[in-house]
């Protein structure tokens, strides 16, 4: 196994910022910083002791090219590098496939599977880390970066990382909006929202120590259909909210 001991990243965003620390403090060479804003590329390699660099196309002397960018960004940034590159060129998404980078590269992903806030301190060793790679050294490679910062190491292909991602939408990104609805309703009746942060834990809590189907509750579930119109009574026709408590309520039903 070939170990990384230096590493480049490509971004200054969320997932750059996390990553080019947390693999600083692991004792390993961030190389070099890149971002398309020059002051925030300044900023990130102040922190972690890394050169900047504004060129991109030239070799890149590293173990590890990690591209922390956009999803969109991701094939055009990979077509920009050197073909010159000795290291592992590898991305940081869960929904592109590995093949959006040049097949003259060492390709690779490392996705951590989370979602990122800028301030928000991230405990590591529980985020699930995805990785992949067309060499088993560079995957060995990638596994053993991993697991320097993490004990939830997955290997998993483009395809099963894309159903993945989806499943993420459904199990954060939407039940956020969910929450926001919940804040939304109960600021219109002058009722505190954070009355309902119990209940959130516990349903949370729910999820670690069974599966969903068998926590569910509520009145859907009880087939209790008076609570359900008054429900419906409450918040009117021609909404967002009428539409997806209709929606979820039809399916919990």
């Amino acid at each position: 196994m070939s170990e990384i001991k230096s590493i480049a990243i490509i971004g200054v965003g969320r997932v750059a910022n996390h990553l080019a620390t947390v693999l600083y403090s692991q004792g390993l060479e961030i190389s070099a910083i890149y971002g398309r804003k020059t002051d925030l590329a300044q900023a990130l390699a102040k922190k972690v002791e890394a050169r900047v660099i504004t060129d991109i196309s030239k070799p890149i002397r590293t173990d590890l090219i990690l591209l922390a960018v956009s999803d969109d960004a991701i094939e055009g940034v990979a077509a920009q590098l050197s073909k010159s590159n000795k290291g592992i060129v590898a991305h940081t998404s869960g929904a592109v496939p590995l093949d959006e980078i040049p097949s003259d590269l060492r390709r690779g992903v490392f996705y951590p599977l989370q979602s990122f806030s800028i301030d928000k301190k991230i405990v590591w060793e529980n985020v699930p880390f995805c990785i992949e790679a067309e060499d088993d050294t560079d995957l060995n490679s990638l596994g053993a970066l991993a697991e320097m910062v993490s004990k939830k190491v997955y290997i998993l292909s483009s395809k099963q990382r894309k159903i993945l991602h989806l499943v993420a939408v459904f199990a954060n990104n939407f039940a956020n909006l969910m929450f926001e609805f919940s804040d939304e309703l109960l600021e219109k009746a002058d009722i505190d929202p954070s009355i309902l942060h119990p209940l959130i834990l516990e349903t949370a809590n729910k999820i670690l120590m069974q599966r969903a189907s068998e926590s569910q509750t509520g009145p859907a579930s009880r087939c209790d259909l008076d609570t359900l119109r008054m429900h419906r009574e409450i918040l009117g026709e021609d909404n967002i909210y009428r539409t997806v408590y209709d929606l979820l309520t039809t399916e919990i039903y």
